[in-house]
């Protein structure tokens, strides 16, 4: 009988699998393997490059780059799914950003006890049409896989536990602009009893956002009811002229006439609304707005990137009160 001496022994010594997964960098490039695999392994492209040409998986099966969520294995098709709904939640090929969406959403399903594929798949959520991300090595395709991978390897989060982000219509909208859906504001402004913005982060979100943002006119607007300062722009379009029975009228050459007419085309909004102009919102050197919704949590923002803001929900002010 052998015996092990302890402390001797360590997880690579375990016999490695010989069977071919799905690698990638730990950058997110995609090196190959076979699609929709149960596991999926980081290695350098190096060491890639040697187990094909070998035919030789175990060098790269090691448990210490194995791709794990909640402690178990994540599958290529899982993975994928992130991925793409992590790509397209941002706007531009920025790591900062994906990052910040990635911890961001990974945080909130950890706090719902919700599976992260399953939290991105629901309305938390925005994004159209949802579908694995191709294993392209586009810039943003390996940005937002290695965002991920960020995450699943235990990266220190970046969003200081934030569960939620606005983008443009937070800045927008505020709470005293008539919005495009025909409602007053921004819907955070409705479901938490505090908003808390440090200044420096609010002025990185106000400098990324430009001076104005235009949504599309659904002709929805009540003029003796909306609020705020936005402006309704029209289009001039040709619309076919009736005649008396309703069919289009025809000219002295035949042909079909037509009138120009002005339709809603879009809203334009000046960034930032009022409410971040006021005053009374900024005594403590932090924006801070008390909106009296009865509930038990206020929002704090905790980072900017891209065009979006991040939240952490909290009970009390982080913000000091008054300025120092």
């Amino acid at each position: 009988m052998t015996y092990v001496k302890f402390g001797d022994y360590s997880s690579s010594q375990e016999p490695k699998e010989t069977v071919k997964y799905v690698y990638y960098t730990r950058e997110g490039e995609y090196l190959g393997g076979v699609a929709g695999s149960a596991k999926i392994f980081i290695a350098t492209k190096k060491k890639h490059d040697q187990a094909v040409a070998a035919k030789n998986w175990d060098a790269l099966n090691d448990e210490a780059n194995l791709v794990k969520y909640d402690s178990k294995a994540l599958g290529h098709a899982d993975f994928r799914y992130i991925a793409y709904i992590i790509s397209h939640e941002s706007g531009n090929a920025d790591i900062k950003e994906l990052r910040c969406v990635a911890f961001t959403s990974h945080n909130r399903a950890v706090s719902t006890k919700k599976n992260w594929r399953s939290l991105l798949a629901s309305g938390y959520s925005s994004v159209p049409n949802k579908k694995e991300l191709p294993d392209n090595n586009d810039n943003k395709s390996k940005l937002a896989r290695y965002a991920v991978l960020d995450v699943c390897f235990g990266v220190k989060d970046i969003t200081d536990g934030a569960e939620f982000w606005d983008g443009t219509d937070f800045l927008a909208w505020g709470n005293s602009e008539t919005n495009p859906y025909n409602k007053l504001g921004q819907n955070k402004f409705d479901e938490y009893k505090f908003i808390e913005i440090p200044k420096a982060i609010y002025d990185g979100f106000v400098a990324a956002n430009g001076t104005s943002a235009r949504y599309k006119d659904k002709g929805n607007h009540n003029e003796s009811t909306d609020q705020g300062t936005h402006e309704h722009l029209k289009k001039k379009v040709k619309k076919p002229v009736p005649g008396p029975d309703g069919e289009q009228l025809k000219g002295a050459d035949g042909k079909p006439q037509f009138k120009e007419v002005e339709v809603p085309d879009s809203i334009k909004y000046a960034i930032p609304s009022a409410d971040f102009e006021d005053q009374k919102y900024w005594v403590s050197g932090n924006f801070y707005y008390d909106t009296n919704v009865k509930t038990s949590n206020g929002i704090s923002a905790t980072i900017t990137a891209g065009k979006s803001i991040f939240w952490k929900t909290t009970p009390n002010r982080l913000t000091a009160a008054t300025t120092k």
